[in-house]
């Protein structure tokens, strides 16, 4: 039973679009002050594989809009909204900003909605917790090839479930884009993420929990994303020691900052 209505909920979660398992930004941060908004594209399919039933897949398309905002050199906070509801994001960089050859960051974000029925008294909440990890690799002109291996927990609840189940989904994913830098003020950026549900706790008013693993399905994502906003300046340097980052310039001397 309990695999059946984790089931249910994963397709609740992943299958209506809920989800963006795609990250379409860079590992880097924009800098202070800068601002970012993206247009975000794409297509995502989910699968369900079970004894029972075979094997379940959907398609769907998947458009969001964002925005970012260069808190510090180190932070940006910002939005998402559209197939994937409100998602509230962040992002912190752990690599010096002025780094010309890499960037790593935690891009933490937060996604729910509840939805309530006045005619019927039935009620679904859905809250997703994604913990991402980004690595870029940058090139010489300002483009950006982002890694992002995740984590992500999903609880859905309320009394439109099968039995006023509650469940809680622990997924791992990954994605891979490259974020091409066209202008100085426009960045294209393709990329495919895929999450894999990996552990999922069912409760019921009925029973007590159940755990519920190997639910031999998946989901992928491919976006393309549309960014605008200037971000940091290219940092031409080839090479940034660490007595030069402590104080402010490169290896020729001049100021980087």
């Amino acid at each position: 039973m309990g695999r059946v209505v984790a089931g249910t909920a994963l397709f609740l979660a992943f299958g209506t679009g809920c989800v963006s398992v795609s990250q379409v930004q860079t590992a880097d941060t924009l800098g202070s002050g800068k601002f970012q908004f993206g247009i975000e594209p794409g297509v995502g399919g989910a699968a369900l594989i079970s004894s029972e039933a075979g094997t379940e897949a959907i398609y769907y398309p998947h458009v969001d809009l964002s925005a970012r905002y260069g808190v510090s050199d180190s932070v940006d906070l910002g939005v998402r909204f559209g197939s994937s509801l409100v998602e509230l994001q962040s992002k912190f960089l752990l690599t010096d900003p002025r780094d010309p050859n890499k960037a790593i960051s935690l891009a933490p974000s937060v996604s729910g909605v509840f939805l309530g029925s006045s005619t019927d008294d039935s009620s679904i909440s859905y809250v997703n917790v994604a913990l991402p990890l980004l690595v870029g690799f940058k090139t010489s002109g300002g483009s950006e090839l982002v890694l992002g291996p995740r984590v992500t927990g999903t609880r859905l609840s309320g009394n439109a479930l099968e039995e006023g189940a509650a469940v809680n989904i622990l997924s791992v994913g990954a994605s891979v884009g490259y974020a091409l830098r066209v202008t100085e003020g426009f960045r294209l950026m393709p990329e495919v993420g895929v999450s894999v549900p990996v552990l999922g706790e069912v409760n019921t008013t009925q029973t007590d929990s159940e755990m519920a693993s190997g639910f031999g399905g998946g989901f992928v994502q491919f976006k393309l994303g549309f960014l605008f906003g200037g971000g940091r300046p290219i940092n031409r340097s080839a090479n940034i020691d660490a007595d030069d980052i402590d104080h402010g310039t490169d290896d020729t001397g001049d100021d980087v900052n």
